[in-house]
């Protein structure tokens, strides 16, 4: 028969391998959830990342659009700006000129004024 030590040696011996294999058994099992963790992780981080970029591209296109709505605003606004000076230069010196006329005696208003009113709408048919 087989002596007590040696059975103490087997039973010991199935002891080790049976808490041998549950360890591997359970380190798959922890393995094997953390895997599925991570890829749930990682697919919800793909389509954050995703829509990150999509983001990204929609405000690149938004802002190329603005500077492109500013530098016509700009060169509208300096054409503009060219048309008005000329204009304003005009009547500058068309001021300048009715400040400069000397005073105009009271028999001879009326007919100055009637001269003025009608080179006024001369040079408004011709402006326009």
């Amino acid at each position: 028969m087989i002596s007590s030590p040696a059975i103490i040696a087997i039973v010991l011996a199935i002891f080790v391998a049976l808490a041998f294999s549950g360890g591997f058994a359970v380190s798959n099992w922890r393995s094997a959830s953390e895997i599925q963790r991570l890829s749930s992780s990682n697919a919800v981080l793909s389509a954050a990342n995703d829509k990150c970029a999509t983001d990204i591209q929609s405000v690149r296109s938004a802002i190329d659009a603005l500077a492109a709505a500013s530098a016509a605003r700009d060169k509208n606004a300096a054409m503009a700006m060219r048309r008005a000076e000329s204009v304003a230069v005009k009547h500058t010196n068309h001021a300048k000129k009715i400040i400069s006329l000397p005073p105009v005696a009271l028999e001879d208003q009326c007919e100055v004024l009637a001269h003025e009113q009608i080179e006024y709408v001369k040079s408004r048919r011709q402006n326009n």
